[in-house]
């Protein structure tokens, strides 16, 4: 379970599958969907995948199953620590283009609505996977693409509230950004209140309820600064899916955004156990996220040593040249620091920028090779964050 996937810029995964078709699905169809997304929430990739594949089959072609495959195999890609031309990544872009191909098909068929939700789903997870490979450009084009097809769904089928969840990521998100930014992408629309209501729109969406409060989890941690409001929507989520690896992680999050040191500790040596019991869904590759999590609660407890252990024990199961080593190496340089070990925290943070950049890494890293780390200040800043 990679902290990329579970934190809030990795949510924007979650918002690709959740098509509510326009045409009046059976009973049948909808447990399909259903059984394949309660799968994937509750980390069960195998399940997940033979779910959809298997609906495949019988119904090749339909867009709303090539897409739900698609999703599985980037959730699997980010879950096994894949990297660039891994056979994970080969799965995933095989999908990927199978799922563009079908929305294409599928949009010159009567179920346009459905059609255009899915394919706009396809460009935006396309965008996310470029983002990730620091294409930039492409990414924009293809997050465009994502917005305009989910407009599209909405003006054919105004009650197809599911397609509100990428429009509601769209319109928050836009305004969050600087004017300066917007002007360069083309960018005039947007708005925090509307995103907001158009999110709340997507959590009566037939599938795309989980993914909208998922979401909305990330948005009150990072810009609306409401961990206890993010807190009661993944308490609500953890009684629906007790027992999920990614649900569970999340919590984990949210303690920290919480400041609770000793729950975090405690919640992060019950995942560690339960991985090393086998538990169900529980994988060795979910390790080093309970490595890290056990080191930042003993970080924000004031054992730095013992942080620095916990980071160290994670970084040697995380592959080279994987992004998320930056963090981890960061977070050392941060115990260093408070352990007034200023010279070995320098070289932290130079190797955390060395390092594939993750998020806000680099441009913290840059800060604090000018300042110490001090007691009480942030271990890693969201973007939108000015440093003092």
């Amino acid at each position: 379970m990679t902290l990329l996937k579970i934190a809030a810029p990795a949510l924007a995964a979650l918002i690709l599958l959740s098509p509510a078709p326009a045409r009046a699905m059976s009973r049948e169809d909808e447990a399909v969907v259903q059984r394949g997304l309660d799968a994937l929430y509750m980390s069960d990739y195998d399940g997940a995948e033979k779910i959809f594949s298997e609906s495949m089959r019988a119904r090749p072609g339909d867009p709303m199953l090539s897409l739900g495959l698609a999703t599985v195999a980037w959730w699997r890609m980010e879950n096994d620590f894949a990297r660039p031309g891994s056979p994970e990544e080969g799965a995933f872009v095989s999908a990927l283009k199978q799922a563009v191909a079908d929305g294409k098909r599928a949009a010159g068929g009567d179920d346009k609505a459905e059609a255009y939700l899915c394919l706009g789903a396809a460009y935006g997870l396309r965008g996310r996977w470029e983002a990730a490979q620091r294409r930039w450009l492409s990414a924009y084009l293809d997050g465009r693409r994502a917005y305009r097809d989910a407009q599209r769904a909405v003006k054919l089928n105004p009650e197809l509230y599911d397609a509100y969840l990428g429009i509601g990521a769209f319109d928050y998100y836009v305004d969050t950004l600087s004017g300066f930014v917007r002007a360069f992408a083309f960018t005039s629309g947007g708005g925090r209140a509307k995103g907001l209501s158009e999110l709340q729109l997507a959590t009566r969406g037939r599938f795309s309820g989980v993914a909208a409060k998922l979401l909305l989890v990330g948005i009150d941690w990072t810009f609306e600064k409401n961990p206890q409001e993010a807190w009661k929507i993944l308490e609500e989520l953890h009684q629906r899916y007790p027992g999920s690896p990614m649900i569970d992680s999340m919590r984990l999050i949210g303690l920290f955004h919480l400041r609770d040191a000793a729950g975090l500790k405690r919640d992060a040596r019950t995942f560690l156990d339960k991985i090393e019991r086998g538990a169900a869904f529980y994988r060795p590759a979910d390790r080093p996220a309970g490595r890290y999590f056990l080191g930042l609660g003993e970080q924000l407890s004031g054992e730095y040593d013992q942080a620095i252990a916990e980071y160290e024990a994670a970084l040697k199961e995380v592959p080279e040249a994987h992004r998320w080593r930056s963090m981890l190496h960061l977070f050392i340089g941060e115990c260093q620091d408070l352990l007034g070990r200023r010279e070995d925290a320098l070289a932290s943070y130079r190797q955390a920028l060395k390092d594939p950049p993750l998020w806000g890494v680099p441009r913290y890293a840059r800060y604090l090779l000018k300042r110490p780390f001090l007691p009480g200040d942030n271990p890693l800043p969201s973007r939108n964050d000015d440093l003092p």
